[in-house]
């Protein structure tokens, strides 16, 4: 796809520019005008097309690399990884993924590493901002973990909640037993009912290769899910980047 076909930038919309150029390159990977292997154009071509800097260009890219939908290689420009969707699901309230019980189910002892808790600006995770429906004002806890079974990693996990509700989870702090489905129920009385996630498959980064001990562009899972209170009103945000041996079966609710 020639950069003259995306869309441009909006001078009247209030995020930032490197939000916007992710939002659009991400929108046209997904529909498939670039597929798994594709190379995008350069960023002076972007750059040159959006009429900004460099600098947003190569922010809206390096969250693009973070979430394993682009993957720069030295030299020869930006690629596009394998970001088809598998398949979507609505999961049944009794069975809202934790990885804990999964494992406990599996006979393995769960352990998590705690990489960062900490607050973040909404402007730093804009999809995470967009799934949790923040209120202008308000921040993000994040927490990453690598999530570990018997010893073993399988999976770099990334969660985001509202700080408005749980600011008091940064100074609480979480134990790598811990569940964190568990200490939001018995710590702060949120109950979560229902999830709606989308798997696909992705390549690893240079970060996923560190925390789980494998080659850069091995092929992974990439989970995003957005879990909800019995309100109706989103809680979590989870982007989980887990080996594909790391599977799980499918349970589905009944509308």
């Amino acid at each position: 796809m020639s950069p003259l076909e995306l869309g441009r930038l909006s001078q009247h919309n209030s995020e930032p520019f490197y939000v916007q150029i992710m939002r659009i390159l991400e929108e046209q990977i997904r529909r498939a005008h670039w597929k798994p292997g594709d190379r995008l154009p350069t960023q002076q071509q972007l750059a040159g097309h959006f009429a900004v800097s460099l600098a947003p260009v190569k922010q809206a890219l390096r969250e693009l690399e973070k979430r394993g939908i682009v993957s720069p290689r030295q030299g020869r420009g930006t690629y596009v990884t394998d970001t088809t969707p598998l398949f979507q699901e609505l999961i049944e309230k009794d069975r809202i993924p934790s990885f804990t019980r999964e494992m406990a189910e599996r006979g393995r002892q769960a352990h998590s590493v705690i990489l960062t808790l900490e607050r973040m600006s909404p402007d730093d995770m804009p999809k995470a901002s967009e799934q949790l429906q923040l209120a202008a004002a308000d921040s993000l806890v994040f927490i990453e973990r690598v999530r570990l079974a018997n010893g073993n990693p399988l999976a770099l996990q990334a969660s985001y909640l509202p700080y408005s509700q749980l600011a008091e989870i940064i100074e609480r702090g979480l134990d790598g037993k811990e569940a964190l489905s568990e200490v939001l129920r018995e710590d702060f009385g949120i109950l979560i009912t229902a999830s709606h996630q989308t798997i696909t498959a992705t390549a690893a980064t240079p970060r996923d290769a560190e925390h789980l001990n494998i080659l850069v562009d091995s092929p992974l899972l990439l989970v995003e899910r957005t879990s909800y209170l019995d309100s109706g009103d989103p809680i979590e945000f989870v982007i989980d980047r887990r080996l594909p041996e790391f599977n799980f079966a499918v349970w589905l609710r009944c509308s």
